[in-house]
């Protein structure tokens, strides 16, 4: 069974069609590298997973639980709230940004969503969230605050936050895109340390070397739409669509 399912995923911003019937379906231990230029839906069909975008139409499930299905004629069936909120808990979310709250410790961060969420004793979430931050190789900066620490080390923050609430899959919303190039490698390595324990993830991304490395699958987008999908060597090194190899030629030129 697929711990991931969405099904002919739609979205409009106003009259923009930005997903024009996107589907995915994601096997546990699985990580699917989601590449493709700038606009082309990655990054809002990640949010439509996580219901941080509502869809128009289509269907997502998560571990055989339905979040959301619409319909042709734009008649929602949702699950309940409280249902909603437990199927979020199974998907941990990692920004561009870092989203950390600046008035907070690293250890505080943590330990925010254990504590309201799921209403964790205080120690033991203490104890998680060192633990966590040691995973991250940040197990010194506890009580320091977002701003005396640099982008790589706010993005492993950001992803031993989302490891709190121990989600069944890790999303990735292009982690490494406002990182200066030396400090990529120390964010990418903590993902792949995920990979090897078997976490399965979505990440959307731009480091086709790290695509190639790690993920099982690739999928290409374009114009809202999935132009190319397969295994990650074939993809990356053999893709069968024009679109497909005009991108990754631009990409790789680029570097």
């Amino acid at each position: 069974m697929y711990i991931l399912q969405a099904q002919d995923i739609y979205k409009k911003f106003n009259s923009t069609e930005v997903l024009k019937g996107i589907s995915l379906q994601v096997e546990k231990g699985e990580v699917i590298a989601i590449i493709g230029p700038s606009g082309s839906g990655k990054s809002t069909f990640l949010r439509c997973l996580n219901r941080l975008e509502t869809i128009d139409r289509g269907r997502i499930e998560i571990q055989g639980g339905i979040m959301v299905e619409n319909d042709a004629g734009g008649r929602a069936v949702y699950s309940s709230e409280k249902d909603i909120a437990r199927m979020r808990q199974k998907m941990g979310m990692v920004f561009q940004s870092f989203n950390l709250f600046p008035h907070m410790s690293v250890l505080e961060n943590l330990m925010l969503a254990p504590l309201l969420v799921n209403k964790a004793d205080p120690d033991q979430a203490r104890e998680t969230a060192l633990a966590l931050l040691n995973k991250v190789g940040l197990e010194n900066n506890a009580n320091s605050y977002p701003f005396e620490l640099s982008g790589g080390m706010q993005q492993r923050v950001a992803i031993a936050r989302a490891l709190a609430l121990n989600p069944d899959i890790m999303c990735f919303d292009e982690p490494t895109s406002a990182l200066d190039p030396e400090l990529t490698g120390e964010v990418l390595q903590v993902m792949k340390d995920l990979a090897m324990e078997h976490m399965t993830m979505v990440v959307v991304t731009h480091e086709i070397g790290f695509a190639r490395e790690v993920a099982q699958r690739v999928i290409f987008m374009d114009e809202g739409l999935i132009v190319e999908e397969g295994k990650a060597e074939e993809v990356l090194l053999n893709p069968c669509q024009e679109r497909t190899r005009n991108f990754l030629s631009k990409v790789l030129m680029a570097r």
